[in-house]
């Protein structure tokens, strides 16, 4: 129960920031968008999925998802869509894109929860190795340029930003090495 509590109270804080009083959060900052609301809706995703499949109502997603290659994929072209700087700026003057976002990432978290459930350690290893790889360049790319690449914000919390996607990048990589090792010793 606690855990169901836990992810309705990530997914209500993640959409919350798209709307009034907090989405002068993400219009002003880009590290609110991409750094904090972003996230926290994979991770909403994630959660909420981890929760339903307690109750293995999912059973008819795991023809569709075998070995978790179908889910990983369409995550991680979720993800790349929502690293792009005109996609965000579209999500932040366009109601109908934000509500897109929501939607998409909220569901490449339940794809990823899902995809790392069924999958080989091989398979996520590849996976999580493009996405550790995809957030740290942007990261460094947001933090090294001279060029303002969303026009809804500024140079200043572009380079912010970019510190906190190659953050996240390389905390989530850890993370799945620590899951890695951990399954490692489970087994021996």
């Amino acid at each position: 129960m606690r855990a169901i509590l836990f992810a309705i109270s990530i997914t209500v804080t993640a959409i919350a920031l798209s709307f009034a009083p907090l989405r002068f959060l993400i219009e002003q900052s880009m590290v609110w968008h991409m750094a904090v609301q972003m996230p926290l809706l994979v991770l909403a995703g994630w959660l909420v999925m981890r929760a339903m499949s307690r109750w293995r109502t999912l059973h008819w997603l795991a023809p569709w998802n075998r070995y978790g290659l179908t889910g990983f994929i369409t995550a991680l072209v979720i993800l790349a869509y929502w690293m792009l700087p005109l996609a965000i700026d579209r999500a932040v003057v366009l109601p109908s894109a934000d509500l897109l976002k929501l939607l998409t990432l909220f569901l490449a978290g339940l794809l990823l929860q899902h995809s790392f459930a069924c999958s080989p350690a091989a398979l996520q290893l590849f996976f999580v190795g493009y996405l550790v790889s995809m957030m740290t360049w942007l990261g460094s790319y947001f933090v090294t340029t001279d060029l303002r690449l969303c026009n809804a914000y500024s140079l200043a919390t572009q380079v912010r930003t970019g510190w906190g996607i190659a953050a996240i990048g390389i905390g989530l990589g850890a993370l799945w090495v620590g899951y890695a090792v951990r399954q490692i010793r489970t087994i021996n």
